[in-house]
């Protein structure tokens, strides 16, 4: 999955959240006031480059709709920070969470248990 710029995330957040939209739409929700309406077109098309958004024609315009779900890019980036900072280990990020304490023994032995009954379920 291609790599977003945080503007573009921003982008693409407003798109999960309220569904289809044009750009006139978009630029009067989009918090950067001050960005002028061809650029935002110019990153919309941009995103649409890159997959994550499609357009239906409207006459002379384009309605733009999210085509990579929420969760999907969640996904893709998490595999991606996991694969450049802990060598392709989720294992290591587990190890890392319990040393710095923000997950617990507690509540990884609740996530096991927990995953261990969606496998159970599962067969």
């Amino acid at each position: 999955m291609k790599k977003l710029t945080p503007k573009e995330e921003e982008i693409l957040s407003l798109f999960w959240e309220k569904g289809p939209m044009f750009v006139k739409e978009l630029k009067e929700l989009y918090s950067d006031q001050k960005l002028h309406y061809n650029t935002l077109s110019t990153m919309v098309r941009a995103l649409e480059e890159k997959g994550f958004l499609n357009h239906e024609q409207f006459g002379n315009t384009h309605r733009y709709f999210a085509v990579v779900s929420k969760e999907d890019y969640s996904k893709g980036t998490l595999g991606n920070v996991v694969k450049k900072y802990f060598n392709n280990s989720y294992k290591n990020v587990v190890s890392l969470l319990v040393e710095e304490e923000n997950l617990s023994v507690e509540d990884l032995k609740k996530l096991i248990e927990e995953i261990e009954n969606q496998q159970n379920d599962s067969q």
